[in-house]
């Protein structure tokens, strides 16, 4: 069994009436403290992964998950063997090559422990402040013209990350994406005799680029392996599937897991993914409140559940809780059994929340769901 921590990092505490608490550097600094001893301690008792997803502008001091890149190779320098992540980044928030151009770096500096994943993004305040020069919003998968342009924009961007990722060198002219651009001369000496094929044309116009450095290579694939959450939307998960990429899920209805994984696998099937099957590709994931004692592990829930409801279940997210990670030990072992054996999947994930709760409170809960791991190795 692995499991991954998805980290969700607060600087608010519970209880806590503090205005704009995302723009206190100390904050930030005890934050970044407290995660990196969580991250310690996981990677010490059995964890097998961190990761985060992305979000900017947090003022708030709720989710201020601000560049998972940065936080992935913050923890990896810290950490032994803990594989980083995200889960996932905005691809309708950047230009595609230089993102896969820095995924790429951080595999590097990692030594290979890069996970990759993926969203649309669905936070107005920063995906349209950050994508405003393209005119992409967020949208609520209603097949609306705003909802259409952000996912062919999404599909193309991963078009050129892949592109980036698996040849040498590349061009791509698109709706939203011209690379090189038209009428780049470029009369450089070095490209004409080490640029590769085709890099100029005759009279030394661009034609083809590629970025430094690509990713390491893996055994039967070209980039790191790819992690997609999913939540309601089929057609999303359907070209995810088409990538043969990994279904990250927090739902916590059974029947829409087996309708969705019965599609999904199907689709992947079909793209040439013949190795996937449920359990390999299913990651079930949950929010974290387990507890030492039947009470404790309550308490933890009541106290996420008044979170959830002011920063999640909210204008303009509206999202239900899915699933959770509830009770003792012994409780969560056989909520995670009964998913193992009705799914057979071995790969797990904990929404877990840094910052609201104490820190000894935080690294008790992980210590209680590293018993969990310990059941099933």
């Amino acid at each position: 069994m692995k499991a991954h921590v998805l980290v969700q990092p607060y600087m608010r505490s519970k209880g806590e009436e503090v205005i704009l608490p995302g723009s206190d550097p100390e904050r930030f600094d005890t934050l970044l403290q407290r995660t990196t001893e969580q991250m310690q301690f996981a990677d010490n008792n059995g964890f097998a992964g961190f990761c985060m997803t992305e979000h900017h502008f947090q003022v708030e001091g709720i989710e201020t998950t601000t560049n998972p890149l940065l936080w992935n190779l913050h923890i990896a320098k810290h950490t032994k063997n803990l594989a980083v992540g995200q889960v996932g980044m905005a691809l309708t928030a950047h230009h595609p090559m230089r993102l896969a151009e820095d995924m790429a770096m951080l595999d590097h500096m990692t030594d290979g422990r890069l996970f990759v994943g993926f969203v649309r993004g669905n936070t107005p305040r920063w995906l349209n402040t950050l994508a405003q020069h393209l005119d992409i919003t967020t949208t609520q998968s209603d097949r609306s013209k705003e909802d259409m342009r952000n996912r062919r924009l999404m599909e193309e961007s991963w078009e050129v990350v892949k592109k980036c990722w698996t040849e040498e060198t590349f061009s791509h002219h698109g709706e939203f994406w011209d690379i090189p651009p038209k009428n780049v001369h470029w009369p450089f000496y070095p490209t004409q005799q080490w640029g590769g094929e085709g890099a100029l044309s005759e009279n030394n116009e661009l034609k083809k680029m590629g970025i430094v450095p690509r990713p390491r290579k893996r055994e039967g694939r070209d980039f790191p392996p790819l992690y997609v959450p999913f939540s309601w939307s089929m057609e999303t998960a359907k070209f995810w599937a088409k990538e043969g990429a990994k279904l990250v899920a927090f739902v916590s209805k059974d029947e829409f897991i087996d309708m969705t994984m019965d599609i999904y696998i199907d689709e992947c099937h079909k793209h040439g993914h013949s190795e996937r099957t449920v359990g390999n590709t299913l990651v079930l994931g949950g929010h974290l409140t387990i507890g030492s004692t039947e009470a404790q592990a309550q308490q933890h829930y009541n106290d996420f559940e008044k979170l959830f409801n002011s920063a999640y279940n909210t204008p303009p997210y509206n999202v239900p809780m899915g699933r959770v990670w509830k009770g003792t030990v012994n409780q969560v072992i056989d909520q995670v059994g009964a998913l193992r054996e009705k799914y057979g999947t071995e790969e797990f994930v904990c929404w877990h929340h840094v910052g609201y709760f104490e820190q000894e409170e935080e690294l008790e809960m992980l210590d209680n769901f590293a018993q969990v791991i310990k059941a099933f190795s």
